[in-house]
């Protein structure tokens, strides 16, 4: 039996030139470029499920970082284009479960692996996603009902 793609998720000649074309706008493009700008050279960097998964969109000049999966993928590169031969791979997903790309050097391992380096701070910064954050910064994780989550790390 061959695994299942959930989320297809491919991206157009602009977006692999950097152009997103508008995907998204408004507050959620503040709050995403504003998570960007914690971004430092060389760090190793976990986004979670939802808005962050966005945030590599916005990586500033000059700066590299690596992008680390926590269903187990170091070195997560962009989401597939079809028009550059890339093809979709069941195996190889952000937290959000959208298709997405290794970069050359690349390593999996295990999701419970992935989630000892997270907890055991063996990565430089890990942006959670959340449907509600107060104020003051309370962060308030859940799921919603009819909506495919298969669990939080």
């Amino acid at each position: 039996n061959e695994k299942r793609i959930e989320r297809l998720r491919e991206s157009s000649s602009d977006e692999a030139n950097g152009r997103t074309n508008g995907v998204v706008s408004g507050p959620r493009e503040r709050i995403i470029r504003r998570a960007a700008q914690e971004f430092r050279d060389g760090m190793y960097v976990n986004l979670g499920i939802g808005m962050p998964t966005l945030a590599s969109n916005y990586v500033p000049d000059g700066i590299s970082i690596e992008l680390q999966a926590e269903n187990g993928l170091l070195g997560l590169g962009p989401y597939p284009n079809p028009s550059r031969g890339q093809k979709a791979d069941a195996d190889w997903i952000n937290a959000g479960k959208e298709t997405v790309t290794a970069n050359p050097g690349a390593s999996t391992f295990s999701s419970s692996e992935s989630f000892g380096m997270i907890r055991g701070g063996h990565v430089d910064l890990t942006i959670l996603g959340g449907l509600q954050c107060s104020s003051s910064g309370d962060l308030a994780s859940f799921f919603v009902p009819g909506k495919l989550l298969k669990g939080m790390g």
